[in-house]
């Protein structure tokens, strides 16, 4: 398994963040590459599937996780159908009010068909260098 880690200083408060990351339809508005599309109920509370659709226009796929656990400031996600290049996804939410500020944290264990550096450096740190300039953006204005 490979693990990959990024950190967001929000302009925000603490509840304020949460409550952004508490239900699935925020990765629609924030998530360009890859293109997201929820499906159902997109709370995110413990035992609930979060059914999304994910690709490049017209080109979707199914991603599906469960949400094992969900804590005061954070909540795991869980991929059950995940989409190529993964085989494997467990995403920790975390939310941690710092001395210098808020901060939204991204805790990724996964497993790819691809080498690691490949799949940080054209998959993951794009789509969350994205979100984060989405998440500021959401939070700034």
């Amino acid at each position: 398994m490979d693990h990959f880690y990024t950190e967001t200083k929000v302009p925000a408060t603490k509840e304020q963040v949460w409550l952004f990351l508490s239900d699935a339809k925020a990765l629609t508005g924030m998530t360009t590459f890859p293109k997201v599309q929820t499906i159902g109920d997109t709370r995110t509370y413990a035992g609930n599937t979060i059914q999304l659709n994910v690709g490049v226009p017209p080109i979707f796929v199914k991603w599906d996780s469960i949400i094992p656990m969900v804590g005061s400031d954070a909540f795991v996600d869980v991929g059950v159908k995940v989409p190529f290049p993964f085989s494997a996804w467990c995403h920790t939410h975390r939310v941690e009010e710092r001395h210098d500020g808020v901060y939204m944290i991204d805790d990724l264990i996964y497993k790819s068909y691809f080498p690691k550096w490949l799949v940080d450096l054209f998959v993951l740190k794009p789509m969350f260098q994205q979100r984060k300039q989405a998440i500021l953006h959401h939070f700034s204005s």
